[in-house]
């Protein structure tokens, strides 16, 4: 047997292992060329857009050529997949970027409104010192004292200069210059021995009536502050009541009910008329601007009018269960008030005085005195202390004015109508200014509180007769959260006036019609 050569059989496996290697290479050929074509089409279908991240420009070389080599050993496959999870990660990292940005403008903008708001508040705290220690504005004279220190029985307004005089239980008249910074003492007069019970300027003001308990009546001048006249013994009684009816014609009654009218014209010094129709004191006497009626109140409860000119009485109401304190005429001169002692107002027709027309009996204490302001608005005097201002037609409490210590006793206007004195037992006079009553914008009382209907009107009652105006030194309740309720909207105000509109025009349709 012939022995095989090893130098060919070496030969031989090599060609061998060739062929297997370039038989594999064929059919792997063969199966990329099948394949791939495929693959390609399918990736660039499903393919997404890729945003390639900003990387810094000073990137090390060998961080580049790193990815390079990485990325050339990568297949399309993964090189694909690699760019989406870039794309992905950047969107990611841009978002929380924003938000973090978002969170701290946040910040910012909290602690810039915070640091905001307490500067404000400061800013506020600052000014409302700054006001407080500012001396605050006058708008009122300041108070009057008796220079004895006692009782002042009654207070009267010049008609056409800025002086008021008042009278005191020691029987001395005290005349004043007043205005809002300081009160000026002009003269003392010591005309009566006794308490001067009331005094009264005339129209004109050239003239100082005064009447005492010692029954005598001083008629002044009050340029010269000299007497031009003097009644020792008007009255067989105190006096308690006096009135100018005009230039001439004055009137005067007493603790008996006697009522007698004057003539200072007349050298005799006797009455024109006397009348005797009532059983207790003349509390208080009115006439109208032509001086024909003389209407007085009584403390046996009883309004009588007298014709001066016919010196005979005109009428009498019936007796009422009080006495009647005051009296005023409303409603240009077409009605007379009445307060009495049980806290009741009567209202009567001019010439119809035997029974009232209308009542308002909300007064929680008796009325001592009353002042009409205007031709709906009265304001009174009660025993509580207080001075309430009422609007009548309709009837109903505006609110406290002012207040005293003691029962009120006297209340008169002064001739701007811009203030009011008033008078209790504690010896002062107060003024109180009331301009804000011709301020047609003035919300004088409004409920801010939801009440039951059972105790709506009995608690808005209450409500009236403790509120307080503008010329009260003192404050409502509501008042300290007045600054805390949120403004009202103004929306609605619209519709109001489109149905008002729409009401108007529904109006003038049906009148147009009811004319054809």
């Amino acid at each position: 047997m012939s022995q095989a050569n090893p130098g060919n059989e070496t030969t031989l496996t090599g060609k061998r292992k060739l062929e297997e290697e370039s038989e594999n290479s064929s059919s792997d050929e063969d199966e990329e060329s099948l394949f791939l074509p495929q693959a390609k089409e399918v990736f660039s279908q499903q393919r997404k857009p890729v945003i390639i991240p900003q990387f810094p420009e000073n990137m090390p070389a060998e961080a580049d050529s790193d990815e390079d080599d990485g990325s050339e050993n990568l297949t399309d496959d993964e090189s694909e997949l690699s760019n989406e999870e870039i794309a992905e990660q950047s969107q990611e990292e841009v978002s929380e970027e924003e938000q973090e940005e978002e969170t701290e403008n946040l910040g910012e903008t909290i602690e810039q409104l915070a640091a905001g708001r307490e500067e404000k508040e400061d800013d506020d705290i600052i000014v409302a010192i700054c006001n407080a220690a500012k001396p605050q504005e006058k708008i009122k004279p300041p108070d009057l004292r008796s220079s004895l220190n006692c009782m002042v029985t009654d207070i009267s307004f010049h008609p056409n200069k800025e002086l008021i005089a008042m009278s005191n239980i020691e029987g001395e008249i005290t005349c004043y210059k007043y205005g809002n910074e300081e009160n000026e003492l002009l003269h003392t007069l010591n005309h009566h021995k006794k308490s001067c019970r009331v005094l009264t300027f005339n129209h004109d003001g050239a003239l100082l009536f005064s009447a005492s308990k010692d029954k005598s009546v001083v008629i002044t001048d009050t340029e010269t502050m000299t007497v031009t006249q003097s009644f020792r013994k008007a009255h067989d009684s105190p006096i308690y009541s006096l009135l100018c009816m005009d230039a001439n014609i004055w009137a005067s009654g007493d603790d008996d009910g006697v009522v007698k009218v004057w003539d200072k014209r007349r050298t005799i010094q006797k009455p024109v008329a006397e009348y005797k129709e009532m059983e207790e004191f003349v509390s208080s006497m009115i006439t109208d601007s032509g001086s024909r009626l003389l209407v007085c109140t009584s403390g046996e409860g009883t309004l009588t009018a007298f014709n001066t000119r016919a010196k005979k009485m005109e009428g009498q109401s019936e007796v009422y269960p009080s006495e009647m304190n005051c009296v005023g005429l409303i409603r240009q001169e077409t009605k007379v008030i009445a307060g009495l002692g049980n806290g009741n107002m009567y209202i009567f027709d001019w010439k119809a005085f035997g029974y009232h027309s209308d009542a308002f009996g909300d007064h929680p204490s008796a009325i001592n005195c009353m002042i009409p302001i205007m031709d709906n608005i009265v304001i009174t005097g009660c025993d509580d202390g207080k001075i309430r201002a009422i609007s009548l037609f309709p009837h109903r409490f505006l609110g406290v004015v002012g207040h005293h210590k003691f029962p009120i006793e006297r209340l008169d206007i002064s001739t701007c109508g811009h203030y009011i004195a008033s008078t209790s037992h504690d010896g002062r006079v107060r003024f109180w200014n009331i301009s804000y009553f011709e301020d047609p914008n003035l919300k004088l009382m409004e409920s801010t509180t939801k009440k039951s209907v059972r105790n709506k009107k009995r608690s808005l009652r209450k409500e009236k007769l403790g509120f307080q105006l503008p010329s009260s030194k003192r404050r409502n309740k509501g008042d300290f959260f007045a600054g805390l309720a949120d403004p009202e909207p103004a929306g609605p105000a619209e519709p109001e006036a489109e149905s008002d509109s729409e009401a108007e025009s529904e109006v003038s349709s049906t009148t147009s019609d009811n004319d054809e």
